[in-house]
């Protein structure tokens, strides 16, 4: 008993550290968060393995709602339990509203000067460009038979 406690902890400190870090560093959408998950879970940490990580988003995209989110959910819940699914929840979302809640402080606070503008100008051919990069390597990770092509092409286009 007393092991199975202290792995447990281990792995909810390690939930803990890797969606704080998602939560604060992830930007440019659900596509893009679920592709850094992947990134660090399946990849660099393996977690998981690529197919049991595929069926999680199949699951989240049949449940409404913010898809990453639910992945942050799914995958904490895999690494520790009911814990882990609340502490993943929790990590991935709270710095995206402390994020987004100092950016409407400091936007009502001091309105856009006119030297931010440029730089916002300038960032969101970045965001897209990466946003396109996660896309196409989780696609192509997922896209590889020709009926997952098609069938997933008639799900945009629907």
């Amino acid at each position: 008993m007393q092991a199975a406690t202290e792995v447990n902890r281990s792995h909810l400190g390690e939930v803990a550290r890797v969606f704080l870090k998602l939560g604060f560093l992830g930007f440019g959408g659900p596509a893009v968060h679920i592709a850094m998950m992947e990134e660090e879970l399946v990849r660099k940490r393996q977690w998981m393995t690529q197919e049991h990580f595929l069926d999680l988003i199949g699951a989240t995209n049949l449940i409404p709602g913010p898809n990453s989110t639910e992945m942050a959910l799914h995958c904490g819940h895999e690494r520790a339990g009911w814990r882990g699914l609340l502490l993943a929840g929790a990590c991935f979302i709270l710095p995206a509203v402390f994020l987004t809640g100092l950016l409407a402080w400091a936007y009502k606070s001091y309105g856009m000067p006119p030297q931010v503008a440029p730089f916002i100008y300038g960032i969101k051919p970045a965001i897209i460009g990466i946003i396109l990069a996660m896309m196409i390597r989780l696609g192509r990770k997922a896209l590889k038979t020709l009926s997952r092509l098609v069938t997933s092409v008639q799900s945009v286009l629907a």
